[in-house]
């Protein structure tokens, strides 16, 4: 009796294993037609607004990895991240910029004790540096070239 007991513990144990992903656009426009697919769930998301963000929970279906598309002024971005498991649970967030060569930054929840709103205000608030500005003014000079 003791090691079917124990036995149904760990199944429910291992069938709680949730994972989450914070879509968090820490940018200053609005992202569009956002589309999440992870662990055999897809998730979309209309419009992010600047500063806001979006947490989805699940349990893994399948194994694999993550995808995230997403456009940004009708220009559309992908990147893969992560790898799930039904066995594993891990905790992401992905910050959606517009203000740098790299629309996307993954950060692992679990490894900082930093929470998604002071991550976002940490991001935005730097966004009108003089260096940050500059940085601005090449990039828009390099592309008219």
């Amino acid at each position: 009796m003791k090691h079917l007991i124990i036995t149904i513990v760990t199944a429910l144990l291992v069938g709680c294993s949730r994972n989450e992903i914070t879509i968090a656009n820490s940018g200053t426009n609005v992202w569009e037609k956002i589309e999440i697919t992870a662990g055999g769930h897809k998730f979309n998301i209309d419009k992010l607004q600047a500063g806001n963000y979006k947490k989805f929970r699940f349990r893994s279906k399948q194994e694999g990895g993550g995808l995230i598309t997403a456009e940004l002024t009708g220009q559309k971005s992908e990147l893969k991240f992560g790898y799930y498991t039904p066995s594993l649970t891990s905790k992401d967030a992905i910050l959606l910029n517009n203000y740098s060569r790299n629309n996307f930054e993954i950060i692992n929840m679990e490894d900082t004790f930093q929470t998604i709103d002071k991550i976002i205000i940490e991001k935005r608030k730097n966004k009108d540096s003089p260096a940050l500005k500059n940085t601005r003014a090449l990039e828009q000079e390099l592309k008219s070239e």
